[in-house]
């Protein structure tokens, strides 16, 4: 008579085992954490750039001007008051006087202060000065070349450097500004005329650098 094979007895899982094994069935179910790294740009972002760029450089060549300082000077290339498109304004007689005061506004009353006396051991003053009421052709060549290093004005001495102005303003603007300036009182120095100021344009045409108070004759 054979002896009967006893079958094996399932494994019985104990209440905590039965937990182990349903939380690791939990986690594995789980997607794992991301993990940092470069992460490649999408293509429409660089297109997108590309045309931002593109855009840009068209809109600054079209609208950016002639990056000329005369651009930036306000009346460089302003029409004459009257005046539409290509129509010649008409004629009348200027105030040389309003005219000049409103040039020196715009461009020498940054240095030179509102009130024409300049900023003590940096910007000569223009209102007393020698320089202005004296010879009116070292006042129209100082305007139209600049002048540069050391001189003495109504006493004190400055080095500093004025820019030139034959560029941005014409033989009337410098007649103008510098009649302003030798009849701001207390000056009362005769005006200056546009042939004067042509004629020294054209006697200097050549030069490249601004002068200085000893070519000038001053010290």
């Amino acid at each position: 008579m054979t002896t009967p094979t006893p079958n094996r007895a399932e494994p019985v899982l104990t209440d905590a085992e039965s937990d182990v094994e349903v939380i690791h069935r939990q986690i594995v179910r789980e997607l794992r954490d991301p993990e940092e790294g470069f992460e490649r740009v999408p293509w429409f972002v660089w297109a997108t750039v590309g045309v931002l760029v593109f855009w840009s450089g068209w809109y600054i060549g079209r609208r950016g001007g002639t990056f000329d300082t005369r651009t930036h000077v306000e009346y460089a290339q302003m029409a004459a008051p009257g005046a539409t498109g290509d129509a010649p304004a008409a004629a009348g007689p200027v105030d040389a006087i309003a005219e000049g005061k409103r040039i020196f506004s715009a461009n020498c009353q940054a240095c030179h202060q509102a009130d024409g006396k300049g900023v003590s051991g940096a910007f000569p003053p223009v209102v007393g000065s020698e320089w202005v009421t004296g010879d009116e052709k070292v006042l129209v060549r100082i305007l139209l070349h600049g002048l540069q290093g050391p001189i003495t004005v109504a006493g004190n001495t400055y080095d500093g450097m004025m820019p030139a102005w034959r560029e941005a303003l014409s033989d009337a603007d410098i007649a103008h500004v510098a009649t302003y300036l030798r009849q701001w009182a207390p000056n009362a120095a005769p005006a200056v005329s546009e042939a004067t100021v042509k004629a020294e344009r054209d006697a200097a045409a050549a030069r490249t650098a601004p002068w200085t108070a000893a070519e000038l004759g001053g010290k």
